[in-house]
């Protein structure tokens, strides 16, 4: 702002609810596999690396060894996204709107949204699906990051606790079958394990996104 004392300007201003919902759709766009997915008709143009030419820092990082890791590209994206959504400053500053004007949006609603568009979605095709347990895990991850986050204040750890409570209660009370039941297990697990052990979480990097092409070089 350009405002001075006496000038009768805005000098700061909260966004209001309306607008912060519409943002927060948008970026929840951001996680949704139907964006994030690469085309299956698409990867047959990502051959794995030929001998002697290595990933370079414009490369996406791999777990699948030489062949391109569509997972690895969706973890990144997805990871980038949360750790902007859920960031420890922005979700405390959304408990204290919240307080002062109960028409913004607040951390739980946030949750509830990211949570539906997240964890609680299911798709038929199996690699979509696939994908979208990709998302799920590093959704935990930072729901576990701010709720071991002895930075923040007790409402937001409180929260955000509450939230993967009831994460752990769906899981379980899943009816889903076959191989989706054994990755309910294992999230599952890792809710268990988090709470036993909160103390000493230490979040997990994931590849970070690549380095775009040189502006201005031919």
């Amino acid at each position: 702002t350009y405002a001075v004392k006496g000038d009768g300007a805005t000098i700061v201003k909260r966004v209001d609810g309306k607008t912060e919902r519409k943002a927060l759709e948008a970026v929840l766009r951001t996680l949704d596999v139907n964006e994030l997915a690469i085309p299956k008709k698409l990867l047959g143009l990502f051959p794995p690396r030929a001998l002697s030419y290595g990933r370079s820092r414009e490369s996406f990082k791999s777990k699948a060894g030489v062949a391109f890791d569509p997972f690895g590209a969706v973890e990144t994206a997805s990871s980038t996204s949360l750790s902007l959504l859920l960031h420890p400053q922005r979700v405390t500053r959304l408990v204290q709107h919240k307080s002062l004007d109960t028409s913004q949006l607040g951390l739980v609603e946030v949750l509830d949204q990211l949570i539906s568009n997240s964890i609680e979605k299911s798709h038929r095709d199996r690699y979509y699906q696939e994908l979208q347990n990709v998302i799920n895990v590093q959704v935990l991850n930072q729901l576990f990051y701010l709720a071991s986050n002895k930075n923040m204040y007790m409402q937001v750890n409180a929260i955000v606790n509450a939230k993967i409570y009831e994460i752990h209660s769906f899981l379980k009370n899943s009816k889903t079958k076959g191989i989706q039941k054994m990755y309910y297990q294992e999230m599952i697990k890792m809710i268990e394990s988090f709470k036993k052990n909160s103390i000493n979480f230490k979040k997990s990097n994931t590849p970070k996104i690549p380095d775009g092409s040189p502006i201005g070089n031919e």
